[in-house]
């Protein structure tokens, strides 16, 4: 606890300066107020022996006369009575003597021993601390005994009572300066616990915090410097969020995918578009759609890009999908160090699609231009000529030029027609039509085609029903149908059956046309609404198609927000499900 407080370590800190300064400058106070006391009567109890001692050996001085001065100056001393050791009694105490001692009462001054008993005697004891005192007697530089004097030390008792003030102002001055410490290091250590508290908010990203100055000194310059950062962090860092939610809405609304990826090859960012073009991938090399890695193929990019440190520009074929992939390496701060790289994958199977088939139509329609134009050239040059004499024969190569002229027409009215319907600009004339009548007069425009093909062909149409109705353009309709019905009657061969039956219920209405015809293969089922596709070419321009009608037919329905489904199979014919609203007139 007091290791994590600056309160209390700054408490302590003082608290333990002030007591070891109190305590030496008690115990030099007593130890000055002792000597000095100590000293003074010890000098004045001199003082007095040596007059005791001259007084003893003057000779002027009768032995009762000596005793009595002496006794009336051990009396004003408060010393007890004075006792002369004569030679015999002296030699015997000189013998209990330290050397120290002995030197000193051979040179002329007394012996002093502070206690409540001397080292040399101790039978002789005091219940208070006293002065034993041996003053030679020198008479012709000879010791001839020793003076003995008994004095309480009066001293002790004012040293005693100063080391208990002492003692007690000490104390009270460790309690006065507890408190006062207490209040100093609280009031030091307040600027800090707020900067602490303060770093903690903004550690945890709350940049509100604020210290509160009531200093202008370096607590409160920092406290003024913690705050400016605060204020600093919080612009810098809503700046950044800001970038960051821009870029990331940028990357996130890009129709391109975007990634990056570390040095061994983990995905670090990847936006929604990137996810979803190599989750596909993913799961078909790793069983994991939500793998971490990089596919195998951005991987080995990322090698030759991280080997050459050149930014690569590749494609890739992935699930039928075509991939323009641009990688780029990327580098630490200083610029040399790589950290990984970013790649850019723009998915242009749509751009390739569109070229194939720019380039598909282009030779389609020379193709489709090149054989009626050779024969209007050869037979136009016939006529030119004079070929033949014939008027009959003549007559046949203008029918021909005719029927091939038509053909072109037919040709470039439904290249318009289907460009008109792709852009969205083709007129519709839109009404409420029964499609049950327009079932049965497409039924009637085939009749004669019909005998002459040998042919079946048989109409499903409730005639007791209530009118079917749908809300379109009546010639765009029968145009669908005459379409899909006369390229049924182009591929069935004599002997087969044709079928129109219309069904309807609350909300759709279904128009089957089906056929017992040549039928299509499975894989050309999904090309058949595309433009100039056509499953057998050679056959098909013979019988009179554009393989423009199919595609033609598709835009009419879809136009009219509905479906056409073909469902196949080669050498049982072909069936044509046409879907379209149905129109409530309540």
């Amino acid at each position: 606890m007091i290791r994590n407080s600056v309160v209390a370590k700054l408490w302590l800190t003082i608290i333990s300066l002030f007591i070891v300064v109190l305590l030496l400058l008690s115990i030099f106070l007593e130890q000055l107020f002792d000597n000095y006391f100590l000293k003074a009567e010890e000098d004045r109890l001199t003082a007095r022996m040596d007059h005791m001692a001259e007084v003893l050996t003057n000779p002027n001085y009768s032995q009762t006369e000596a005793l009595l001065i002496i006794n009336e100056l051990a009396l004003e001393e408060s010393a007890d009575e004075p006792l002369k050791f004569d030679r015999a009694t002296t030699e015997n105490l000189v013998a209990h003597l330290t050397p120290d001692d002995l030197k000193t009462l051979v040179s002329g001054k007394p012996v002093i021993e502070r206690g409540k008993s001397p080292y040399w005697e101790t039978k002789l004891e005091k219940k208070d601390e006293s002065f034993w005192v041996l003053e030679p007697l020198i008479v012709r530089s000879e010791i001839v005994g020793l003076l003995f004097v008994v004095q309480p030390i009066t001293a002790a008792q004012a040293v005693g009572k100063l080391r208990e003030l002492l003692f007690f102002s000490a104390g009270l001055g460790v309690v006065l300066a507890t408190g006062l410490a207490f209040v100093v290091s609280k009031n030091l250590s307040n600027p800090l616990v707020q900067m602490n508290k303060v770093a903690k908010q903004m550690m945890e990203g709350d940049f509100q915090g604020k210290v509160n100055i009531v200093t202008h000194d370096e607590v409160g310059m920092l406290g003024h410097s913690l705050n400016t950062l605060a204020d600093k962090l919080e612009e810098n860092i809503d700046d950044l969020e800001r970038e960051k939610e821009q870029l990331t809405s940028i990357i996130t609304s890009m129709s391109d995918g975007v990634l990056s990826a570390d040095l061994n090859g983990a995905i670090t960012l990847a936006n929604p578009q990137a996810r979803r073009m190599i989750r596909a991938q993913l799961l078909m090399e790793t069983g994991d759609p939500s793998a971490k890695q990089l596919p195998r193929d951005l991987a080995d990019f990322e090698k030759s890009v991280m080997k050459n440190r050149q930014s690569l520009f590749d494609e890739l074929q992935w699930q039928g999908r075509v991939l323009f992939v641009t990688i780029a390496p990327l580098y630490e701060k200083d610029g040399e160090t790589l950290r990984g790289c970013v790649a850019v994958l723009r998915d242009v199977t749509e751009e390739r699609t569109i070229d194939k088939m720019r380039k598909d139509f282009i030779a389609n329609v020379s193709h489709e231009l090149r054989t009626p134009l050779a024969m209007m050239q050869g037979y136009s040059e016939a006529l030119l000529d004079e070929f033949g004499d014939d008027p009959e024969q003549r007559q046949e190569l203008t029918q021909i030029i005719l029927d091939e002229t038509h053909r072109m027409r037919r040709l470039v009215n439904d290249l318009l027609n289907l460009a008109q319907l792709e852009s969205g600009q083709f007129q519709m004339s839109e009404e409420e039509l029964d499609m049950a009548n327009l079932v049965r007069r497409v039924g009637r425009k085939f009749t004669t085609v019909s005998h002459e093909r040998e042919v079946g062909l048989d109409l499903f149409v409730d005639d007791d029903a209530a009118p079917v109705l749908v809300y379109g353009d009546p010639d765009r309709l029968e145009q669908v149908f005459t379409n899909l019905v006369d390229n049924a009657f182009r591929h069935t061969p004599a002997g087969g059956r044709l079928t129109m039956q219309l069904t309807a219920d609350d909300t759709l209405v279904q128009i089957l046309v089906r056929d017992t015809g040549e039928g299509i293969p499975q894989e050309d089922l999904p090309f058949v609404f595309e433009r100039f596709y056509k499953v057998d070419k050679a056959r098909t321009r013979s019988k009179g198609g554009t393989g423009l009608g199919l595609a033609i037919t598709h835009n009419i329905v879809k136009s009219h927000h509905g479906d056409i489904v073909v469902e196949s199979e080669v050498g049982k014919g072909t069936t044509f499900n046409v879907i379209l609203p149905r129109y409530n007139v309540g």
